[in-house]
């Protein structure tokens, strides 16, 4: 969920500058078409709509960049022997983040800004939608009021030439008490519905342009167009640029037809007249997304000048050629564009992308990189040349030094489980964890322990490993968000779901951490799965739940921990349980508790007593 409402307000985030600037070159490109055929700026503004919502599209996603870094890194240089494999890889790989770096600029912001900007995107999406859901019903209301009965001979007259001059076919006309203004709807059936008005008059002249204009629309294909802009738009309604290149997709629409009109059916000044005289008995109406309207964009002034003045326009080819070239330098820019982007991320995601530096000997930076199929970024440790304990050294100074910097490297090296020396890193009075180690020293642990060391800047990336490939990663950090310092239980809440999770995890330490980092959160939601996994078949995690319950001191697990008491083979489990009911100090208690001052291990026995003495007082 996280990583879909990143992505999504990448593709925001970028579309509010690169909408901008894509809307620059096109108003350009269309000042080299203007005295050029109308339908090649249509062409060109379509184009530029679609740019508006594809670009953002591949800067989101990055699949420009991406291609560019497949095509660099099979480049000869790369692959000059086999000997030099490795260090050719990653020199290219070193050259592509280089060249990459200038091109992004990064946004950093928490998790619930990012969840809460996407649901608001997201309703504002579903409102555009409800309202395009509300046109098409408008759209099929007119068409299931239009009829064919009473269509006048003349009109059907005007309409039968206006077909042969323009070349379409089954273009049908009706008529509605319903209809503002002409409309033209449907792609397959298109259906030309005329208010009454228009009906009653049996000026030739006047019937041809406005029959002739909407059959315009038919041979154009202007419906389906229309339908496609509208759709593609839904993206990036919000911007107000959105808004300016439709308006000129519309205006260019309605002068390509006139112009289509004025060449194959009528002269351009009984045309003007005609587009007067059915302004004047039209109602007034707003523009419709599905009902191509003569009157549409509202510019009926310039249309009219336009259509009586006499302008020398550039020869068709030129024009098209014109086009063609304008559009190739759109698509161009439009593509570089995507080079360069704003990207929003999590704290998590910085922690990934962020390159870390210190001083020589400082710590060991690790590469590392996100798998594909995880939902969050990942780090997974290679072989390096330093040894365990080295490793381990690097995370005990980045620890020290208190230097956060670290972080991306540290989470790197959660998985590394080889066995070391004990580090005692703790020894400088700052701080001091419970545990000085889990399963064993290692480099993971040790940077379990730095990370938890931070505090609250080490918890989202924390959290984000829970759901780790690696076994190892899932355990340390899990125990370190148990370890974390400077935080309140509660202001781990977030990782308690994941944590639940993770007591039926396959492993054995994962579940062990998982209920050692729940016992240090004293969550009441985990109480239920903690209780059942009093029956785990390892008695090492039994023994750290009963821990878990022993912290959270909730009277809803006393029944369950005099089982326990009662009947578990472990005597560490047994132990466990009695001060766990000692801790509780829970009466319903004492009749179990009196019953294991029978046990047969004396340790049982003592806790047993003193957790009387404890609910007795």
């Amino acid at each position: 969920m996280l990583r879909t409402s990143e992505f999504i307000l990448n593709f925001v985030l970028n579309a509010c500058w690169q909408t901008a600037a894509i809307f620059v070159v096109a108003a350009l490109a269309s000042c080299l078409l203007k005295n050029a055929p109308a339908r090649y700026r249509h062409t060109l503004w379509t184009v530029t709509l679609v740019a508006c919502v594809v670009v953002p599209l591949l800067t989101a996603s990055r699949f420009v960049p991406e291609k560019i870094s497949q095509l660099q890194a099979v480049t000869p240089q790369a692959q000059s022997s086999t000997a030099d494999a490795t260090h050719g890889a990653s020199a290219v790989a070193e050259n592509i983040d280089h060249l990459g770096s200038p091109r992004r600029k990064t946004v950093i912001t928490t998790n619930r800004s990012v969840l809460l900007l996407a649901f608001t995107y997201s309703l504002f999406l579903i409102a555009r939608g409800i309202r395009l859901g509300r046109f098409w019903r408008r759209k099929e209301r007119l068409r299931r009021s239009a009829t064919h009965l009473g269509v006048p001979h003349a009109i059907e007259a005007a309409a039968q030439r206006c077909r042969q001059l323009l070349g379409v076919r089954g273009a049908i006309l009706a008529r509605s008490d319903k209809a503002y203004a002409p409309y033209t709807i449907g792609v397959r059936r298109p259906l030309i519905v005329l208010p009454d008005a228009f009906c009653s008059t049996t000026d030739e002249a006047r019937l041809v342009s406005v029959i002739g204009h909407e059959m315009a629309h038919v041979a154009r294909r202007d419906f389906l167009t229309n339908l496609i802009c509208e759709l593609v738009a839904l993206p990036v309604s919000f911007h107000p640029l959105t808004f300016l290149i439709k308006r000129q997709i519309d205006r260019a629409r309605e002068l390509a037809c006139d112009e289509l009109v004025t060449e194959k059916v009528l002269a351009a000044n009984v045309y003007a007249r005609s587009l007067l005289w059915a302004a004047d008995v039209s109602r007034q109406h707003s523009s419709q997304a599905f009902m191509l309207s003569i009157f549409d964009g509202k510019f009926l002034e310039e249309r009219i000048v336009k259509l009586m003045r006499t302008n020398r326009r550039i020869r068709r080819r030129l024009a098209a050629s014109t086009m063609l070239g304008a559009i190739a330098i759109l698509s161009v820019a439009a593509l570089s564009l995507s080079m360069f982007s704003l990207d929003l991320q999590t704290q998590v995601q910085a922690a990934v992308t962020q390159s870390v530096s210190a001083p020589d000997g400082a710590f060991v930076q690790e590469r590392v990189a996100p798998t594909a199929t995880a939902s969050t970024p990942r780090y997974e440790p290679q072989v390096t040349t330093t040894s365990s304990d080295e490793r381990s050294l690097s995370a005990c100074n980045a620890e020290r030094r208190g230097d956060v910097e670290a972080i991306p490297a540290l989470i790197g090296m959660l998985g590394d489980d080889s066995s070391t020396q004990l580090i005692r890193c703790w020894d400088t009075g700052r701080w001091s964890p419970a545990l000085e180690t889990f399963k064993q020293a290692s480099p993971g642990e040790q940077a379990a322990l730095a990370l938890a060391s931070f505090g609250r800047v080490a918890f989202v990336p924390l959290s984000s490993q829970l759901d780790s490939r690696n076994a190892s990663v899932r355990r340390n950090a899990a125990w370190a968000i148990g370890e974390l310092t400077n935080m309140l239980p509660g202001e781990r809440s977030a990782a308690v779901p994941q944590l639940i999770t993770l007591l039926g995890d396959s492993d054995d330490w994962v579940r062990m951490a998982a209920a050692r980092a729940l016992g240090e959160v004293r969550d009441s939601r985990a109480l239920s799965k903690l209780v059942a996994t009093l029956s785990d078949d390892n008695w090492r995690v039994r023994e750290l739940v009963v821990w878990a319950l022993s912290e959270m001191k909730d009277e809803r697990a006393v029944t369950a921990l005099c089982n326990v008491l009662l009947s578990d083979a472990r005597v560490e489990v047994r132990r466990g349980a009695a001060e766990a009911l000692g801790e509780i100090r829970s009466s319903e208690a004492l009749p179990a508790l009196k019953q294991a001052l029978n046990d047969s291990e004396p340790r049982v026995k003592a806790k047993a007593s003193w957790a009387i003495s404890e609910i007795e007082g």
